[in-house]
């Protein structure tokens, strides 16, 4: 279906008319030769005509294009009825300070001083405007069947209503994001400004889970519209995030046809754009997703020997670097669907994985409690890292919870399954090491970055929220403990000061601050 030029301009002059933007009008309505040429309804409108409301009638024809004729047939009308009444200051009026009457002096002399004579009686005569009464009536008639062709009609605010049918069908059809401000103008989401770093200390809604459902891994999209969780089941779902409802707007989701895997959903990574989701399985098996749609565009049926622990993608969405049980990370290619190279060094299970800010470098965490940084074009590894080594010898905890620092690309957290974290430089140096009490930690469990780069927020095996300062280290403990027990991962917002937890116990709490 084609749009014309002149329907978006009739729906503009509808706004604007209906806004009172009147000066507007006219001069949009001068400049494009393109009138309006409604009223608001035809049928009051005539009615107006026909019972002499001749205030409405003129408001609505001066907003119209009617043509000239018709107009001066309408003021003669009007003053000739005024003249009947000798209400003859608004009959002058109209007679000397109108356009149409006018152009009836320039072109219709004698028909113009006809009205004049009118106005100059002096006398008023009740029987002669008894005796007009009917011709009236009938004149009236005709001059409404004469403008009606001119006029129509059309629903109220049709520009904002196609606008906000456009937007519903957008959503409906997983287009738009329906938790983030829509600018109607650019086309794309309002940029919303992060917001103050800041732990959040309070439940802000929960996503529960049926019977013989657990969560075993959760993301956040990048625009913060969705939490995607991956369950034992299989399934994987959107949800919004500040309701703990499903995001039924997604058509998919609505009708029932989760993306879904064979079998345990434990690693979730969507790719910076928010395009792509992928997934990985207990049994290895990568997959990666249209969130929009719910339609699966890859496979990797044995990215993996054993199950997949932990995703990433590209900055460039080419490639997805994944870790797993059996030791091993690898980085595939998102066009040829294939293995494209191979990272082996780690003697246990690897915990994390990310790519440098610039893409050169993977850094890895393992059971095996090291840090790994590998070339990400030679595969070689260029350091491996045991953090507090002197300290702990050969019994080195498992690392986990590898984290990028947004404000310092050159510095990654990594956390042990102790009561440290650590501030590591990409040469494998460490920059700080954090300890907290033991009163409030064993040891971490889990980690994430708050949106602004400025804390790391930490759980502990008590269910101990730790909120991290990166800059000074200073440590603050929320008030309020984590309800589920032996948390297993979490995930902050990537704009506003919320985070997601989840464990084995059917429930992600989400917190806020």
């Amino acid at each position: 279906m084609n749009i014309e030029s002149a329907d978006v301009i009739r729906l503009i002059e509808q706004f604007l008319k209906e806004h009172n933007l009147h000066s507007t009008l006219e001069a949009l309505q001068t400049e494009t030769g393109i009138s309006l040429n409604t009223v608001d309804n035809t049928v009051s409108f005539k009615d107006d005509i026909v019972k002499g409301n001749w205030d409405a009638v003129l408001a609505s024809v001066e907003q119209a294009h009617v043509p000239q004729a018709k107009r001066i047939d309408l003021y003669e009308q009007i003053i000739t009825e005024l003249a009947d009444l000798h209400d003859i200051s608004p009959a002058r009026a109209l007679l000397r300070q109108t356009e149409p009457m006018e152009l009836m002096r320039s072109a219709q002399p004698d028909r113009y001083l006809r009205l004049e004579q009118m106005l100059s009686r002096t006398s008023f005569d009740s029987a002669r405007t008894s005796q007009h009464a009917a011709r009236n009536e009938s004149r009236r008639l005709k001059i409404a069947e004469q403008l009606l062709v001119e006029v129509s009609t059309a629903p109220a605010s049709r520009l904002l209503t196609l606008l906000g049918h456009s937007i519903k069908w957008q959503k409906l059809q997983g287009l738009l994001s329906p938790n983030v401000p829509y600018d109607l103008f650019f086309g794309r989401a309002q940029m919303v400004a992060p917001a103050e770093d800041k732990a959040p200390c309070k439940l802000l809604t929960t996503i529960k889970f049926p019977k013989k459902q657990c969560p075993n891994s959760l993301a956040f999209s990048p625009d913060g519209a969705y939490l995607a969780t991956g369950s034992a089941d299989g399934f994987i779902e959107l949800w919004n995030p500040t309701t703990g409802k499903i995001a039924d707007e997604l058509k998919y989701q609505a009708d029932g046809a989760l993306m879904m895997m064979e079998e345990a959903v434990t690693a979730l990574a969507f790719c910076d754009n928010g395009e792509m989701i992928c997934s990985g399985a207990k049994d290895g098996k990568l997959k990666v997703w249209k969130p929009k749609t719910g339609s699966c565009v890859k496979r990797f049926p044995a990215a993996h020997s054993q199950g997949v622990t932990c995703l990433a993608f590209s900055r460039d969405h080419s490639q997805i670097l994944s870790g797993g049980h059996d030791n091993v990370l690898r980085i595939h290619g998102l066009k040829s669907a294939k293995m494209l190279k191979e990272l082996r060094g780690h003697s246990a299970s690897v915990t994390s994985a990310i790519f440098s800010e610039d893409m050169s470098k993977v850094i890895s965490t393992s059971d095996d409690g090291t840090v790994r940084i590998w070339d990400a074009s030679t595969t070689n590894c260029i350091h491996t890292v045991v953090p507090d080594a002197d300290k702990h010898g050969l019994s080195a905890p498992a690392t986990h919870s590898a984290l990028a620092i947004p404000s310092s690309p050159s510095e990654f957290v990594v956390c042990t399954k102790s009561p440290s974290i650590y501030i590591l430089a990409m040469d494998g140096s460490v920059r700080k090491s954090i300890t907290v009490d033991k009163k409030s930690c064993n040891e971490f469990l889990t980690a994430a970055i708050t949106p602004q780069g400025k804390h790391i927020l930490a759980v502990s095996d008590m269910s101990i929220l730790h909120c991290i300062d990166i800059t000074s280290g200073n440590v603050d403990i929320v008030a309020n403990k984590i309800p589920n027990n032996d948390v297993i991962g979490m995930a902050c917002h990537p704009v506003l000061n919320i985070a997601a937890f989840f464990s084995n116990d059917r429930r992600v709490p989400i917190w806020t601050a």
